[in-house]
């Protein structure tokens, strides 16, 4: 009997013997799965945000008569993630009332004693034509919407690697 271990099943080579850039693979796929979440997550923070703007009879949300808040929700350009740098893309707003509306504001008068304007009727469509207001200031109270929609898809986020890796996994059966 020859001495030593005798094993009941043959050895077979592993993955990672058979190919020997297996590990790099495995760091490039997670990047590649990384990526894929992060821009499904962005994506809808985007669509989030518009939401919290149109606002529905269901949800309430910050009215625009015009839909300038809604059209000037925007997603800044995609820096990719690679491995020891991190993924970045805003989402923003460049309409000049988008900071009011976000974080609030006091608005005085300045080159005059009050400041004049019309209130907005539920029945306005163009233009307001509810009674005039003089007032020395104003007090605009936070509506925000962009905060809360980055907020909410945060807490979805194992949500969306699940998504990304079941997407990445359908797509790697496909190439073999």
């Amino acid at each position: 009997m020859p001495s030593g271990r005798r094993t009941i099943f043959p050895r077979s080579e592993s993955y990672e013997e058979r190919n020997p850039d297996a590990l790099l693979e495995i760091a490039d796929n997670i990047t590649t799965i990384g990526n894929m979440a992060f821009r499904n997550a962005v994506d809808d923070a985007w669509h989030r945000a518009r939401e919290n703007v149109a606002g529905t009879p269901s949800r309430s949300g910050l009215y625009s008569h015009t839909g300038g808040f809604y059209r000037a929700i925007k997603k800044g350009p995609y820096k990719q993630w690679a491995p020891g740098k991190v993924g970045q893309q805003r989402i923003f707003s460049n309409h000049p009332g988008a900071r009011v509306q976000e974080l609030g504001a006091v608005i005085r008068a300045v080159h005059k004693p009050f400041l004049v304007f019309r209130i907005w009727e539920p029945w306005d469509v163009d233009k307001p034509t509810g009674p005039w207001i003089r007032a020395k200031r104003v007090v605009v109270p936070p509506r925000p919407y962009l905060g809360p929609a980055v907020v909410e898809t945060v807490r979805h986020w194992a949500q969306y690697v699940g998504r990304a890796l079941a997407s990445f996994k359908r797509k790697a059966r496909w190439k073999s």
